[in-house]
């Protein structure tokens, strides 16, 4: 129930941004917001409509972006930055521009990287990496 479910996440959406707006400091309520833009992006893309699939994820990027530079130690904000690069980069993909997700997937890969050299135990992040790289050659091919 696409159309019940984008309802939800927009509703979800409204009081999310009620709270980042009363309190534009609580890192935590602007991660929030920027879920609530992904999970709308995500139902969108589902829908067909990429063009507003794109800009939720976009708005998602920039808040994500916000917090990783306002905190570029927190490994967390790092990774919320990365993969919103993926996530803007497949609509780019899925929209027929391949140049701007390779560019999308290339500035996650660069974030992916960062981390991966400076906490290498976490598995997780190499798993990411790895996947970052598969997409970015399945890109190239596809630029070809």
């Amino acid at each position: 129930n696409l159309t019940g479910a984008l309802a939800s996440f927009r509703a979800s959406l409204d009081i999310r941004e009620r709270l980042a707006k009363a309190d534009p400091q609580n890192a935590g309520w602007q991660r929030d917001l920027s879920v609530s833009h992904n999970k709308i992006g995500n139902v969108l893309v589902a829908q067909g409509n990429l063009t507003d699939a794109l800009a939720a994820f976009r708005t998602s990027h920039d808040i994500f972006e916000r917090l990783a530079k306002a905190d570029p130690q927190n490994a967390g904000w790092q990774r919320d930055l990365a993969i919103s690069h993926f996530k803007t980069g497949l609509a780019e993909e899925q929209g027929g521009d391949i140049q701007a997700a390779i560019e999308s997937f290339e500035a996650g890969r660069t974030v992916l990287a960062a981390l991966v050299e400076r906490m290498p135990d976490v598995v997780q992040w190499h798993q990411d990496l790895a996947d970052s790289e598969r997409d970015l050659t399945r890109l190239r091919a596809a630029r070809s």
